[in-house]
């Protein structure tokens, strides 16, 4: 059976083989057994929704989604609704934080684990320690390891550090969401610091949109121990917030590397 893809919005995630599509079909898009319309934000709902009725004449059209049905219960597929190298181990968190879509309350831990070195669970370090045993050997066979999901700080110990020291780490993504993650932040970052790693492996997300001036001084506070922080404006289910030019510039500025050194060399403050 042949079937194509199609997402309202394209990202470094997306699949890029030839029945991955973004957008409307035209006239050289062939005819397929089934279409398949992925809407992974809740944001691109109503994209998603039109581009269905597009691609009716192309294949039997269904959609579905992260935004539609939820988290899967299905094991992860490498290569059709994500690139290959990058795979998905288990879904869910069992935190509420306000701020973040991902409100489950449970972990569904996938009983077969794809190879892959970028690994995207909503919160890997929450699974089993039966679950993570399987997935630390399944990452000793892969290179340029990329952990990006948002390894919570308060639950990097220092076994969990030392487990990672012998993988082949390209970088490690923690989250410094709020003022009070601060603290077990500092915490993990002295742990994998210990481990070996530096700035060049530890990346922080920081959630931002609220209170320049707060935010700056969390991610000034992030950069200084030890993590490259990386700005993120808050969106909202519809994502429907217009953040102004100075937000804007503010959140690029503190997402590039380069840009965030000159920063701190030259104690620049926002807005400027």
């Amino acid at each position: 059976m042949k079937f194509a893809r199609v997402f309202p919005t394209r990202t470094s995630m997306s699949p890029t083989d030839p029945d991955a599509y973004f957008g409307e079909p035209d006239l050289f898009t062939p005819i397929y057994d089934k279409v398949l319309v992925s809407i992974t934000f809740t944001w691109d709902k109503e994209k998603g929704i039109a581009l269905a009725k597009k691609w009716k004449r192309h294949g039997d059209v269904s959609i579905g989604g992260v935004a539609i049905d939820g988290e899967s219960l299905a094991p992860f597929r490498p290569g059709e609704f994500l690139r290959y190298g990058i795979t998905i181990t288990s879904r869910g968190c069992p935190n509420y934080c306000d701020f973040c879509m991902v409100r489950h309350g449970r972990i569904i831990e996938y009983s077969f684990i794809p190879e892959g070195n970028i690994v995207q669970d909503n919160n890997l370090l929450a699974c089993s320690n039966h679950h993570l045993g399987f997935v630390w050997e399944m990452l000793k066979g892969q290179k340029a390891i990329e952990l990006k999901g948002g390894l919570e700080s308060s639950r990097i110990t220092p076994k969990i550090a030392e487990t990672l020291r012998g993988l082949r780490i390209k970088s490690l993504w923690l989250a410094c969401d709020v003022h009070g993650a601060i603290k077990p932040l500092q915490k993990a970052v002295e742990l994998l610091t210990k481990a070996g790693f530096t700035r060049n492996h530890l990346f922080c997300y920081v959630l931002c949109g609220k209170n320049m001036a707060e935010e700056e001084d969390r991610l000034k506070t992030v950069f200084n121990m030890g993590c490259m922080p990386f700005a993120q404006l808050y969106r909202n289910e519809k994502d429907d917030i217009k953040y102004s030019k100075e937000w804007k510039n503010f959140a690029r500025d503190w997402s590039r590397p380069a840009q965030t050194k000159w920063i701190m060399k030259n104690n620049i403050h926002f807005p400027r």
